[in-house]
């Protein structure tokens, strides 16, 4: 019996960003009684930002399995909820295993095909010349974020709070300590990002992320009218010292660019600001260089911290002790709607599916 001072849910969400938020639509397309909280703005941690890059293109077959799936669900939920989420303007990958990419796409039945450099240029026209292949993903571009946080959170209505959670007690039920009272829970789920490190150990987990600090700038468009038809890139050719990944950013005559690599990360440590400038110094010179149908001073900045598992990027791990779920992980956006059904379907009992396989 839940004392009179509690009040009460099937599941409890914790997290408003892409994951916690497609958990929760999950759910609420099942019928489920639920409750989100989130401390900050929805979207405003680690799913901050204006774009991101959806693609099949990953190096991981499963991965590439992955993405097909989820983006199955992204089409299913804008065409339901009336609004464009994901572009199709493609994704350019340079570097030499560009053949190996689209024999895999090709195989797992995804089109896709090599470019020659007369290719590149036209589907490409600010990016100045690469040696080497290039393949083109065709059916990946850019998430319009901002519109994919504002409706799935408007899709939820009051179901989800403005609220800060400070602790999770497993157990039956689950005690959630919010700044909105205490509440009961049969199942919780924790898809908090950074914030996993100080709900993790009350919860039971051992959780080992890296949290680090990423640098994204946005260029303005030389040309604007070429906004909205330019595809996503991620340039590891080599040719211009630096390997980035760059995406057009939705509704707006904008292309924003970051780093890849070890050194693509700013220390969270004394002198960040001094690091950031860094950074965005990096990427500016790469820019010219590398760019030149971009102006070179960046209209906006965007710092965002990450969390990184000790297998690297583009991974997921979820853990489950009967009561509370929680899950972590890098460059989740793009798996957030199969994410959210498949921990849904967790939190009902259903069974925790693998991760890293399609179904």
């Amino acid at each position: 019996m839940v004392p009179s001072a509690t009040a009460a849910a099937e599941v409890v969400v914790v997290g408003a960003g892409i994951v916690g938020l497609s958990t929760a639509y999950a759910l609420a397309e099942r019928g489920v009684d639920f409750r989100v909280f989130e401390g900050a703005r929805p979207g405003a941690g680690q799913s901050a930002g204006r774009t991101r890059i959806f693609r099949h293109a990953h190096r991981r077959p499963e991965l590439v399995r992955l993405a097909a799936e989820s983006r199955a669900i992204w089409e299913e939920w804008q065409e339901r909820l009336g609004v464009q989420l994901l572009g199709r303007q493609g994704l350019v990958v340079t570097g030499s295993h560009a053949p190996d990419l689209e024999a895999m796409l090709v195989a797992e039945g995804l089109p896709a095909r090599l470019l020659d450099r007369a290719e590149r240029q036209r589907a490409l026209p600010i990016m100045g010349p690469v040696e080497g292949p290039a393949v083109l993903d065709e059916l990946a571009g850019p998430t319009d974020v901002r519109a994919a946080i504002a409706t799935l959170a408007a899709a939820l209505g009051e179901r989800l709070s403005a609220g800060q959670v400070f602790r999770v007690d497993p157990g039956e039920p689950a005690v959630v300590e919010t700044s909105e009272g205490i509440w009961h829970a049969e199942r919780v789920v924790i898809c908090a990002g950074v914030g996993i490190r100080e709900l993790a150990p009350a919860a039971g987990f051992h959780v080992p992320v890296s949290v680090g600090c990423h640098v994204r700038a946005s260029f303005p468009l030389r040309d604007p009218s070429l906004a909205g038809r330019l595809p996503c890139l991620q340039e590891q050719s080599g040719d211009h010292s630096e390997m980035v990944y760059a995406s057009p950013v939705p509704g707006a005559p904008l292309y924003g660019v970051g780093l890849v690599g070890d050194d693509a990360e700013v220390s969270l440590e004394a002198g960040r600001q001094a690091g950031v400038a860094s950074m965005v110094s990096r990427i500016a010179a790469y820019v010219r260089e590398a760019l030149p149908g971009l102006d070179p001073e960046p209209a906006e900045l965007r710092l965002c911290l990450t969390t990184m598992l000790p297998e690297g990027d583009d991974t997921c791990r979820v853990w489950d002790n009967g009561s509370v779920l929680a899950v972590a992980g890098d460059n989740l956006f793009k798996f957030g709607p199969l994410l959210g059904r498949r921990l849904a379907a967790a939190a009902l009992g259903e069974g925790l599916l693998d991760l890293t396989r399609a179904s």
